[in-house]
C-alpha cells in the first residue's frame, strides 16, 4: 500500500515538474496515453456488454427467459397458488392486528421508557457494564417495532437476568 502511494506521488511529481516549467514532456505523454487506455478499456467494456445483450437477444435466451417467467407466472395463478398465498397474508395479518401484539408491545415500551427516564444515569451505568448482549436485548425493548413477540419476550429475560445480577452484586 505505502508503495503504491509512493509511486503515484512520484508520478504526479514527474508530471507535475515540466508542466511548472511549461514545457512538453515525456510526464505529459504518460498521463495522456494512460487517459486514453482508461477510455479504451472502458469502451471495450461497453462493447463487450453490448455485445453479451446483442447475443442473448440472437441465441433468443432473453425470450425463453421471459416465456419461462410468463409460465411460471401462469401455473402459479391457475394452481391458485397466487389466491392462497394472499389469502395467507390477509389472515395473518388480521390475526396479528386482533392479538394485540403491537399493543402490547407498544404499552411495555411506553412504561420503560417512563421509567428509564426516571433512572437514567443509574440505566446508563448499568448498560455500560452489562455487556453486548444485554445492550441489543435493552435497544429491543425500547423500540419493539419490527421485532416479534417472542424477540421482546426473550429480551425481556436477558435484561431481568442482567438487572437481577447487578442486583445481587450490589
Amino acid at each position: 500500500m505505502k508503495s503504491t502511494i509512493l509511486a503515484l506521488a512520484l508520478v504526479f511529481c514527474l508530471a507535475l515538474s515540466p508542466a511548472c516549467l511549461a514545457e512538453p514532456s515525456s510526464s505529459d505523454e504518460f498521463l495522456s496515453n494512460l487517459s486514453k487506455t482508461w477510455d479504451s478499456f472502458l469502451d471495450m467494456a461497453g462493447d463487450a456488454g453490448k455485445e453479451a445483450a446483442d447475443w442473448a437477444v440472437d441465441s433468443g435466451l432473453a425470450d425463453w427467459a421471459g416465456g419461462a417467467a410468463s409460465d411460471l407466472s401462469a401455473w402459479a395463478e391457475e394452481a391458485g397458488l397466487t389466491e392462497w398465498a394472499q389469502d395467507a397474508l390477509s389472515e395473518v395479518s388480521e390475526w396479528y392486528a386482533q392479538s394485540g401484539i403491537t399493543e402490547w408491545a407498544q404499552d411495555t415500551a411506553d412504561g420503560l421508557r417512563a421509567v428509564i427516564e426516571e433512572n437514567r444515569p443509574a440505566v446508563e451505568a448499568w448498560l455500560r457494564e452489562a455487556g453486548e448482549e444485554v445492550r441489543l436485548a435493552w435497544d429491543t425493548l425500547t423500540h419493539p417495532d419490527g421485532h416479534t413477540q417472542r424477540e421482546v419476550e426473550d429480551a425481556y429475560e436477558a435484561v431481568v437476568e442482567s438487572l437481577e445480577a447487578a442486583g445481587a452484586a450490589y
